[in-house]
């Protein structure tokens, strides 16, 4: 016996050394309790023994341990789990926590208690509308409500709570003394079921998606919060959407922005925008389109957003009315968490975009430019004495005196040659880029704070954005501060307030976006480094510069790096967003909400041009009167200080909204009903106001009075004659003007979803608006707008949820009607009354009738059907949301043609019809998902075709003179799409070098006047058919790697083609200095002599305008030859990101820390062989802009606290 007990001590004592002796290394944060046994198991070669559904209450473990002996580490990964374990043999052998005597006790005479609290998600803090919270105990559930709430009775302490939200990861909470009042949970994104994230927003109101059977999306929000190539949110939106078309191609009437296609012909097809349930003011369109911009998306700072939903059928965005045929695109700004602990983020990048790309631009070098000035020189068409006159409309350019000294024999050929060939030899385009480009950045500074107590949460932030472009001395500077607070008093009364300014400062010098303007020999330093003189790029030949100057003893002399000094541009706005929101819990599901908004902006432009600059010192000496050289000038425009106009753009606007939301659940979910029904009041007002004056000393901040009576009636004889042919100046400035415009809404809605047992969805929605927009016929007031829609969750059929591999599989069927309202201003009730342009009327300032009132004026009905199917299967590896979609606009707005006794020749209207059908697939698929690696691919994809099946407008004729032309420049034509391209049918050249057409009947022609409109071919549309975006997202333990690519296919534009077939090789100028220098490349192939016609298609060059007359070169500027695919795929952009190690975050006592890289626009496969990039094409008029912001860096920090 004896024997026996001390073996037996000896066994345990071995054990109990074995078990110390193994060592264990961890560092875990946030862990799952399984990974760690894992570890745990590989370090020591114990077994660990459990059951999958014990760990089902377990919590994730944070620890870090080097060298621990296995009890000791064990003790603390077990510290607060529902969990016990024991060493038995090489076993750790886990059970189910037992409860000692004590808690037995306590519970046994526990007291139920109710749990309250709130479910938010973990990246945004957005509430979740319609998640689950069930007691694991009784199985009793609630829902909770639209501030993501929810209340369970009679809930025992201890309990287990599961809450569960599609999406998201299912969590599990105990409940105890201490957070039964406020319990507060935070979902994860469950990232293999990104297809069903379900929290959608419509401005009003937030649903489950599960619960709508409308046509949402929702973009990647980190891809679009790490873009960094501009500060609009639109532009970061760009192919993460499916049907959202971006299309930046210059030019374009239509927005550049489009949602499922073209639903206006005259009014803007921007989407509308919603901001924290409040539209942004729209003035597109209107006097105050150059404040848009401001006051509109791009005042929102991307960092932030929390949540962004795009609502693109009529059941989802119906409910905004008259204003919502376009879509829109509702955004969330980020919000504190009542009880959270204080967090800090800061967020900073710098964009470093480079100098513009000059050699994009085909236009002729200086060797090739000389040659074409030898070639091109008529001194026949073109005499010498008529090319000094005032009327040449230009100076002389120093190739063009070189040939006329050589023409007139004052010098030899030969030395002309040599002074050619020294031009030929000369190359500006590396001054033109040192002296008048630089390196554009774009540079961002957000810090922000947030957190909460019991009955209080806040979020602020302060951000602080450069945008220097590339035009030297620019610059623009914004500044932004936000706060949003939310108030609880008691539990029901809840009270927010946002409160949002931005300042936008910016200043511009008079710069010259310097590209083809120039002649290519042209220097503008010498080796001195001294700006050089260049009169010649003015409207005046040296003898009549000369002239002038004596007899007006002002200086006409012009220096274009000089100019840039001699004026500015200064723009000061200011915007203030405050919203003010009250919510009352009245009964149990039943809560009101009642919301006030005022949003009011100010912007101030002022422009002055200094006494030195030439557009001043030229108006000056044409309203100066010297007959003779000796004769004493008379200034009838001050000859001291400058030009000096201010303009101002104020804006206010207010909403007043009550609402009534009423959640109800029943039979644990089996029932599930959600009612609003709201009223709303807004105003817009909007007024601006432009005065100038002239002679502005900036110090004595005064100007000087001016006849401007007497000089708007004429006058004559001045030195500089603004009219030659009567020899008179006439002064039209407008030195007062103000337009006030004011845009009313009273609205009545209602929107109901009900759905049964999870898989049977109805939804529907009402709306009148009534507008001061819209006629006062009760026809015009009283057009309702409305949506009905079902979805069935065809996934939680039974038949269905046997089928292991679907995972989610839904249909959705919507039908309803929207609207585009008219624009503020346009004459609906009654006629709008305004100043005549001229302020100096003999008989003062006239009234007339600007637009006409139109009483049956309504609003642009679109009616859509969309048609759609969600599914996910492989265990969420691969979903897709597939939408077909069927739009029908009718009452077009734009100018009705009238008759012509009204005394009118339109009327502001409705006046036609247009359809758009089209498809859309989002498709994701999870490639790798591993603990420590995953990928995943997104596929955007959307096809559009619309087209304008009537319109009653005035067509004109297909040409209507030489060069002039009517259908080919259409953009609204019936049976065609909207912003139409057509061209002529190009039969080549003559032997004259003379451009011909072929008409339908065959006939080839090149008689001035001679297509009719089936001769004119239709060539496609310049808006994309096909557009979308490809998206991969990968991560490795802390790298992450994000690559965007976008694509707009199946349009079309002009390419861009030599204009220059006539007269001289210089060209008319403005009071500012130049026009066009340079003329394309294209030039060389032109058509030479008799036989080229074989070779080339580019007409011959005639000096002289009168032999030039018989032919019209717009035959093959606007041939079908130059037009081309506008089809394009580029690399968006190219991100990596990695987040610092836990080791050294401690250090800093931070939460986070990541880095990120990214480069910009850095690929581009293009269709067409041109070499031209669409993004940078004038799709309509065929011309290239700077090609800007490509192969852009990027280096962002982001730092929490």
């Amino acid at each position: 016996m004896k024997l026996t007990t001390l073996l037996l001590i000896i066994a345990i004592f071995q054990v109990s050394a074995s078990t110390y002796a193994q060592q264990v290394s961890l560092s875990e944060k946030n862990t799952p309790l399984e990974q760690v046994f894992n570890k745990i198991r590989v370090q020591t070669g114990y077994d660990i023994l459990y059951t999958t559904s014990l760990l089902k209450g377990s919590r994730p473990v944070t620890i870090k341990v080097t060298n621990g002996n296995l009890d000791d580490v064990l003790k603390r990964v077990f510290v607060g789990q529902p969990l016990e374990y024991s060493i038995e043999d090489k076993s750790v052998v886990v059970s189910k926590k037992q409860k000692t005597l004590l808690e037995k006790a306590i519970n046994l005479f526990a007291i139920p208690t109710d749990v309250s609290g709130r479910v938010v998600s973990d990246s945004t803090r957005t509430p979740l509308i319609g998640a689950n919270v069930r007691s694991k105990a009784n199985n009793t559930v609630a829902t909770t409500d639209v501030n993501g709430a929810f209340t369970l009775k009679n809930i025992e302490i201890g309990t287990v709570l599961e809450i569960s939200y599609i999406g998201f990861v299912t969590q599990q909470v105990s409940v105890t003394r201490e957070n039964a009042a406020n319990l507060n949970i935070i979902l994860k994104s469950d990232v293999s079921r990104l297809q069903e994230v379900s929290i959608i927003s419509n401005g009003y109101q937030t649903i489950a998606k599960e619960r709508s059977a409308g046509s949402f999306a929702k973009p990647d929000l980190n891809a679009v919060v790490n873009r960094s190539t501009s500060m609009n949110v639109l532009q970061r939106l760009d192919g993460l959407i499916p049907g959202l078309t971006v299309n930046n191609a210059p030019g374009q009437t239509a927005s550049p922005y489009i949602l499922r296609g073209l639903t206006s012909v005259s009014i803007s097809s921007s989407p509308l925008y919603v901001v924290d349930g409040i539209p942004l003011p729209d003035v597109s369109g209107s006097q105050f389109t150059n404040i848009s911009s401001v006051t509109g998306i791009n005042s929102i700072n991307p960092q932030d957003i929390a949540d962004i939903t795009v609502l693109k059928d009529a059941t989802a965005a119906s409910i905004w009315g008259s204003r919502a045929a376009n879509g829109v695109i509702v955004i969330v700004t980020k919000r504190g968490l009542r009880g959270e602990r204080v967090r800090v983020t800061y967020d900073a990048f710098v964009n470093f975009q480079g100098k513009p790309d000059l050699n994009y631009f085909p236009v002729l070098n200086s060797q090739q430019f000389i040659q074409a000035a030898r070639e091109t020189f008529d001194p026949v068409a073109y005499p010498y004495n008529s090319v000094t006159l005032p009327t040449a409309g230009a100076g002389l350019a120093p190739h063009e005196v070189i040939l006329y000294n050589q023409n007139l024999g004052r010098i030899t050929a030969a030395q002309a040659n040599s002074s050619l060939d020294s031009l030929a030899a000369i190359n500006n385009n590396q001054q033109i880029k040192d002296l008048f480009y630089r390196n554009a950045m774009l540079m961002n500074h957000t810090l922000s704070v947030s957190g909460g107590q019991k009955n209080y949460a806040f979020y602020s932030s302060l951000a602080y954005t450069d945008n220097r472009s590339n035009s030297p001395g620019q610059s623009n500077n914004t500044y932004k501060v936000n706060l949003r607070q939310d108030f609880n008093i008691g539990t029901r009364i809840r009270l927010g307030l946002i409160t949002d300014l931005t300042n936008t400062v910016s200043n511009s010098p008079r710069n010259i976006n310097a590209t083809n303007q120039f002649y290519p020999y042209q220097l503008f330093q010498d080796n001195a480094g001294n700006n050089i003189s260049m009169p010649y790029m003015t409207s005046l030949p040296d003898a009549v510069r000369l002239d002038y100057e004596t007899r007006s003893r002002i200086n006409l002399n012009y220096n274009p790096l000089d100019e840039v000094n001699y004026g500015y541009q200064k723009n000061d706005f200011l915007l203030s967003r405050n919203i003010f929101n009250v919510g009352v819990k009245l009964i149990s599901g039943l809560n009101y909400t009642g919301t006030f908004s005022f949003i009011k902006s100010t912007n101030r432009t002022r422009e002055y041009d200094d006494r030195n600059s030439y557009r001043v010192r030229a108006q000056t000496a044409q309203f100066t009167v010297a007959p003779t050289a000796t004769s004493t000038p008379v200034y009838n425009l001050p000859n001291t200080g400058g030009n000096y106009q201010v303009s101002n753009i104020n804006q206010r606007n207010w909403t007043v909204r009550n609402q009534l939301d009423y959640n109800k659940s029943w039979n644990n979910g089996l029932h599930q009903l959600t009612l609003l029904a709201g009223q709303e009041v807004q105003e817009q007002f909007n007024i601006f106001n432009l005065s100038s004056i002239k002679g502005w000393d900036p110090l004595l901040q005064s100007g000087v009075l001016v006849d401007y009576k007497t000089l708007n009636a004429g006058l004559a004889n001045p030195v500089w004659p603004g009219i030659l042919g009567a020899n008179v100046s006439q002064l039209n400035d407008q030195i007062f003007g103000q337009v006030e415009v004011l845009s009313r809404f009273v609205s009545y809605y209602g929107n109901a979803s009900y759905t049964f047992n999870r898989k049977y969805t109805v939804n529907g929605s009402y709306r009148i608006d009534k507008s001061n927009n819209f006629g006062i016929n009760t026809a015009a007031q009283n057009k309702p707008v409305w949506s009905v829609g079902g979805k069935w969750a065809i996934g939680e059929e039974s038949f269905v949820k046997n089928v292991t591999w679907i995972n989610n599989l839904a249909l959705r069927a919507t039908y309803g009607i929207s609207g585009n309202a008219p624009l503020p201003g346009t004459a609906a009730s009654y006629d709008i009354i305004s100043g005549t342009s001229n302020s100096f009327l003999p008989n003062g300032r006239g009234l007339q009738i600007a637009t006409p009132a139109n009483r049956s004026l309504t609003w642009e009905g679109t009616t859509t059907t969309n048609l759609g199917l969600d599914i996910a299967v492989l265990n969420s590896r691969l979903s897709a949301a597939i939408d077909i979609y069927q739009k029908k606009t009718k009452d077009l707005l734009g100018y009705v043609p009238t008759n012509s006794f009204t005394g009118y020749p339109s009327i502001y209207g409705n006046l036609g019809d247009l359809e758009n059908k089209g498809v859309e697939l989002s498709l994701t698929s999870v490639n790798v998902r591993k603990p420590n690696f995953t990928w995943s691919t997104t596929l955007n994809g959307a096809y559009n075709k619309n087209v304008i099946t009537s319109l009653n407008i005035i067509t004109t004729p297909v040409t209507t003179g030489s060069g002039t032309n009517g259908m080919v420049n259409q953009r609204f034509i019936t049976g065609y799409p909207g912003y139409a391209l057509f061209a002529f049918e190009y039969a080549g050249l003559d032997n004259l070098g003379d451009p011909q057409i072929r008409l339908a009947n065959g006939t080839v022609t090149k008689a001035l006047n001679a297509s009719k409109p089936n001769d004119i071919k239709f060539m496609g549309s310049t808006q994309p058919k096909w557009s979308g975006g490809l998206s991969n997202n990968v991560t490795y333990k802390s790298f992450g790697l994000n690559l965007n690519a976008i694509f707009n296919l199946g349009h079309v534009m002009r390419r861009d083609v030599d204009n220059f077939y006539s007269t001289r090789l210089t060209h008319s100028s403005t009071s500012n200095g130049f026009t066009t220098g340079n003329v394309h490349a294209d030039f060389v192939n032109r058509w030479r002599q008799p036989g080229d016609e074989l070779t080339t298609n580019i007409p011959s060059f005639v000096a002289n305008p009168t032999i030039a007359a018989r032919r019209d070169i717009s035959y093959y500027t606007l041939a079908d030859i130059n037009v081309i695919s506008a089809s394009f795929v580029k690399m968006r952009d190219i991100t990596l990101t990695y987040s610092l190690p836990q080791q050294i975050i401690k250090k800093i006592h931070a939460e986070g820390v990541t880095l990120r890289a990214q480069v910009s626009n850095l690929m581009l496969w293009k269709a067409n062989k041109d070499g031209i990039d669409p993004e940078f094409q004038s799709g309509i008029d065929g011309y290239r802009t700077l090609r800007t912001n490509q192969g852009t860096v990027t280096f962002g920090l982001n730092v929490r606290l």
